[in-house]
């Protein structure tokens, strides 16, 4: 990975976009006609417009990290609005651009992870968020709830959504299957009960 991407384009994280795409382009033209020449000098060409690339696409990555941040600007209401739109992605670059990842940015984390079905990462995030602000009564309902989910022994988060044959042949030699079934169904209906309760209360934010 290249250190200083910046400098390979001769300038400065104060540019503007337009200054380091110009150069960018610049410098892609004169490199890849120069590796097309004989012996070390084309060489060194090749050498440097893979420099080149590597560079800008830090570049641009950093550029798109700054602007993330620049949009956040700390307001995690704008996050929460992007999860409600099930805008997961963008919701996770902003907190992706926030260093300071205080029990808030664990909360919200815990948000979108739960969004996307991942229940133990989301957990996880609360459990972080809990540790670093014990009393703070949101995060602490928040995990309990996730607890009550995850910890309920007749049912198995991870494995929503198998199919009926799955489940039938994972019923015990002898059991009556029509029997079977009807569990399956009261356990599905209850935890689908609970995972929507969770969605609807769980991570609501406070005003």
């Amino acid at each position: 990975m290249v250190k200083e991407p910046y400098k390979v384009l001769g300038l400065s994280e104060d540019s503007s976009f337009e200054e380091l795409k110009a150069r960018y382009e610049e410098l892609k033209k004169q490199y890849g006609e120069q590796r097309f020449l004989a012996g070390e000098e084309g060489n060194e060409g090749a050498r440097k417009l893979m420099e080149l690339e590597e560079a800008w696409t830090a570049i641009q990555a950093d550029i798109e990290r700054r602007n993330a941040k620049e949009r956040f600007g700390g307001d995690y209401g704008h996050i929460d609005e992007l999860v409600k739109q099930g805008k997961y992605d963008e919701a996770q670059s902003l907190l992706d651009s926030v260093s300071d990842r205080t029990a808030e940015w664990h909360y919200f984390q815990a948000l979108v992870f739960y969004k996307r079905d991942w229940l133990t990462e989301s957990k996880q995030q609360l459990e972080m968020a809990v540790e670093m602000d014990p009393r703070n009564t949101k995060y602490k309902t928040a995990l309990d709830k996730m607890n009550m989910v995850i910890g309920n022994p007749n049912t198995n988060a991870q494995n929503l959504g198998n199919n009926q044959q799955t489940q039938q042949q994972q019923q015990p030699y002898g059991q009556d299957p029509n029997a079977a079934m009807g569990m399956n169904c009261l356990s599905n209906c209850c935890l689908a009960y609970c995972l929507t309760d969770c969605c609807c209360n769980l991570m609501q934010c406070c005003g």
